[in-house]
């Protein structure tokens, strides 16, 4: 077994446990709710990343890549929450639709002809042609959406602690992905990844979370 399985086995724990102390420190939270739904799905696609290493079985490559399609439109709810934006059923389904395509493109026998491989510290997963600069695509124009939602949160936002709170979102996903673009810009060979990479850093928007609770209960800051 080679040493990428041990970290992905273990965040996935971390990133579990994580998930229920959120959900069950305030259940009736929206913020709570989701920020535990979100470290979950992030501690799921560590999950398969030590079952690609582990049983070599291609369903779990393309289980992880669904569950990195999903990611991007997670990051935009996470501002609309933190925003306190209430929107219609029908634009949280245009919202999502990106993810709803890529998911089902991952599920067909068009794609992921071939499973990912477990290398030496990250899974390498085989390139998708085309698809994959559009999924590229996608994941940079949502992650720079939900800076900008919450850039206008906190221009809207008269209270400072809420303002900081916005401020505090917003770090969260610099932290989540810029450490993995200056992976990619000076180690080149990691774009194909890309995935493994970025998520490798989800420990520290875990712990960036931690802080985004304990911030929101210490002044008492309801969604």
């Amino acid at each position: 077994m080679c040493f990428a399985p041990y970290i992905s086995l273990t965040t996935f724990i971390i990133e579990f446990m994580l998930a229920l102390i959120f959900f069950f420190q305030r259940p009736k939270d929206k913020l709570n709710r989701f920020i535990a739904t979100l470290s979950f799905t992030l501690g799921f696609y560590q999950l398969n990343e030590f079952l690609i290493c582990t049983t070599g079985l291609k369903v779990f490559t393309r289980l992880a890549f669904a569950t990195t399609a999903i990611l991007p439109a997670m990051a935009i709810t996470y501002a609309i929450i933190m925003w306190r934006k209430k929107i219609r059923y029908y634009w949280h389904l245009f919202i999502y639709s990106p993810a709803i395509f890529f998911i089902v493109l991952w599920s067909t026998p068009l794609t992921f002809k071939a499973g990912a491989t477990c290398s030496t510290v990250f899974i390498q997963y085989p390139s998708q042609g085309l698809f994959s600069k559009f999924f590229g695509l996608y994941y940079l124009a949502y992650l720079v959406g939900a800076v900008a939602l919450f850039y206008f949160a906190s221009v809207n936002t008269k209270k400072v602690p809420v303002k900081r709170l916005m401020y505090f979102g917003m770090l969260g996903l610099f932290i989540f992905t810029i450490p993995t673009y200056i992976f990619l810009m000076f180690l080149p060979s990691l774009e194909i990844q890309f995935s493994s990479v970025l998520c490798e850093f989800a420990l520290l928007l875990a712990i960036e979370f931690i802080f985004v609770i304990w911030y929101k209960e210490k002044h008492k800051i309801k969604f």
